[in-house]
């Protein structure tokens, strides 16, 4: 009886094991992502060595500087499968627009992406600076 009580708990755990990365490659759609503005420029990009690729249809996805409140944050380079084989990665951008710093975070090509209420104040603040100086 034991025996095979045994067998079960190791076999689920086998099981439980093995799905895990399976898992980790999901990934929730949480919306649309947010144009956002810094007033400070993004560090440097940190040097990285790719690992190994996991499959034909895994993507280099090369680590990044993500806004995160009022910080910067590393992201990590790693590999990824697009849902689809149609969509790009496309990297993460940083233009200068003044005194800051306009961010449009990476992402899927078939995600949306819209402007957070932070860029769309500092350029309607900015808009109104102009024109009070002519």
């Amino acid at each position: 009886m034991y025996r095979s009580v045994f067998k079960s708990v190791v076999l689920t755990a086998f099981a439980a094991l093995a799905a895990m990365p399976a898992a980790a490659q999901v990934r929730a759609d949480v919306g649309p992502l947010h144009i956002r503005i810094a007033t400070d420029a993004p560090p440097r990009a940190r040097y990285e060595r790719r690992a190994v690729r996991p499959s034909r249809d895994s993507v280099w996805i090369r680590g990044y500087w993500d806004r995160q409140d009022d910080r910067w944050a590393w992201v990590d380079g790693r590999w990824e499968r697009p849902s689809d084989r149609r969509h790009r990665w496309i990297n993460a951008r940083y233009q200068r627009e003044g005194r800051a710093w306009r961010y449009e975070p990476a992402h899927w090509s078939n995600q949306q992406m819209v402007e957070g209420e932070d860029y769309q104040r500092w350029r309607n603040e900015n808009r109104s600076n102009r024109r009070d100086r002519r």
